[in-house]
């Protein structure tokens, strides 16, 4: 392996390695951070190209800068643009789910069972309603938040 790479240029090895780990952000391990570390490697791949730097500590420096900068460039658009997404759970909103397992207690995570699938739920918290609603009771649906399921008391009418 080391002669592989012994063999290489430095910048194809710099370019290499940030689209590794721009691939093991998108595949493994998302949110993690190495996209901007993915960018940071591929800023030195470019600088060396570019002969603007030639010095192994150098290299490292412009790597750690370089992803420091990707990061505070980046971090809140691509925040903004995660949590804008549509969840795809629309449909879910309205519908009726039944607890299931245990009660489910206001201000913690409780289970519910919707379409067949068993997820995570909690108080939606503008509702006036009952600090606790036992298990096999309906529920309405009232919005998607991060993979929870925000739900309300149904009421007796329907």
């Amino acid at each position: 392996m080391s002669e592989f790479l012994s063999g290489m240029n430095p910048s194809s090895i710099w370019l290499m390695v940030g689209v590794v780990l721009i691939i093991l952000e998108l595949v493994l391990f998302p949110g993690i951070g190495f996209l901007f570390a993915g960018l940071g490697a591929i800023s030195v791949g470019a600088g060396l190209i570019a002969d603007w730097i030639g010095s192994l500590s150098a290299q490292f420096i412009l790597f750690f800068l370089a992803t420091a900068f990707w990061t505070a460039i980046l971090w809140k658009p691509l925040k903004k643009f995660i949590e804008g997404k549509e969840s795809g759970f629309d449909d879910m909103v309205g519908s009726t789910a039944i607890v299931f397992g245990q009660s489910i207690e206001k201000g913690k995570i409780g289970k519910v069972k919707w379409s067949g699938t068993i997820m995570k739920c909690q108080f939606d918290p503008g509702a006036e309603e009952l600090e606790v609603i036992g298990p096999e009771t309906e529920v309405i649906i009232t919005g998607v938040s991060k993979g929870v399921l925000i739900v309300r008391a149904k009421s007796p009418a329907g």
